[in-house]
C-alpha cells in the first residue's frame, strides 16, 4: 500500500514538473517604441521572435516585426486592472495582444492562455484570476479579441460544468436575455434569478462579475477582486462564471431601464 502511494505521488509530481516545463516563454521580448502620433506613441515593435508554450504544450508564437499596442487590455481598464506595459504580466499581454488581433483563435482560448502566461510570469492567483475574468467579460462587448463565440452555446456544450447546476430551466431563462435584451429589469435581479436557478457555488463572484460586465469601473473591479479573494473559485469554476455572466448580461456595459 505504501509503495502504491509513493508511486502515485511520484507520478503526480512528474506530471506537475512536465506542466511547469511546458508553461514557459521563449524569446527576449525586446521592443522598439514607434513614433506614430495618431496612436499617441503607444505602439511597440517586437525586435525578435517570441512565444509562449501553454500547459497543454501549444505554442503561441509572435513573429519579429509585430506591432503591439496593448489594446488586448482595453484602455478603460488600465486605471484599475493595470496597463499592459507595466507589471509582471507584460510578456503575457504581448502574446494576448497578438492573438486578440489575429482572430485566429477563439476568444475564450486566448483569455485562458493569458491566464496561464500570467501564472508563468509569477503573477499571483488573485491578480491573474481577476484580470482574466475582467478582460474576458469586457472583450465580449467590444468584440476586440479573437473569434466571435456564441456564449450560450459554449456554456451548455461544456463537458466540465463546475460550480453551476446545468438545467433546461437555466438555458430557457438565459435565452430570454439573449432574445429580449431590453427587458425592464435590473442586472442585479437577473443575477439573483440565475443564482437561484443554477445554485451557483460562488455567488459573490458571480454577482460582482455581472455588475462589472454592466459597468467596468474601478469600484466594480475592486468588488470583483474582493469576491474572488473571499470565495477562491477554481479556474474551471471561473471559466463557467465568465460564460454565465456574459449570457446573463449579453449587452454589457450599458445601464438598463430602471437602473
Amino acid at each position: 500500500m505504501v509503495r502504491k502511494v509513493i508511486l502515485v505521488v511520484g507520478i503526480l509530481t512528474f506530471i506537475s514538473t512536465l506542466q511547469a516545463l511546458s508553461q514557459s516563454f521563449q524569446g527576449s521580448f525586446e521592443f522598439r517604441w514607434t513614433t506614430d502620433p495618431q496612436n499617441q506613441h503607444r505602439i511597440m515593435m517586437l525586435l525578435s521572435d517570441a512565444s509562449f508554450t501553454d500547459k497543454a504544450g501549444k505554442i503561441w508564437s509572435v513573429p519579429k516585426g509585430t506591432n503591439i499596442d496593448g489594446a488586448s487590455i482595453p484602455a478603460p481598464l488600465w486605471s484599475f486592472a493595470g496597463s499592459p506595459f507595466v507589471g509582471n504580466y507584460r510578456r503575457a499581454s504581448v502574446i494576448h495582444d497578438r492573438f486578440c488581433d489575429t482572430k485566429t483563435e477563439r476568444a475564450s482560448d486566448v483569455h485562458k492562455m493569458f491566464r496561464e502566461a500570467m501564472e508563468a510570469d509569477g503573477v499571483g492567483y488573485l491578480e491573474r484570476l481577476s484580470k482574466y475574468m475582467a478582460v474576458s467579460a469586457y472583450s465580449v462587448v467590444t468584440g476586440a479579441c479573437g473569434k466571435e463565440e456564441d456564449t450560450l452555446r459554449k456554456l451548455f456544450s461544456s463537458n466540465d460544468f463546475q460550480g453551476v447546476l446545468k438545467s433546461d430551466e437555466l438555458f430557457k431563462q438565459l435565452d430570454t436575455y439573449k432574445v429580449d435584451m431590453r427587458k425592464l429589469d435590473t442586472v442585479a435581479s437577473r443575477a439573483d434569478t440565475i443564482k437561484s436557478i443554477a445554485k451557483i457555488e460562488n455567488p459573490l463572484t458571480f454577482a460582482a462579475l455581472t455588475e462589472f460586465r454592466r459597468i467596468p469601473s474601478n469600484q466594480n473591479y475592486a468588488t470583483l477582486e474582493t469576491a474572488i479573494k473571499a470565495e477562491q473559485p477554481t479556474e474551471a469554476e471561473a471559466d463557467q462564471l465568465v460564460l454565465l455572466a456574459n449570457a446573463t448580461v449579453p449587452e454589457g456595459s450599458i445601464s438598463l431601464p430602471g437602473q
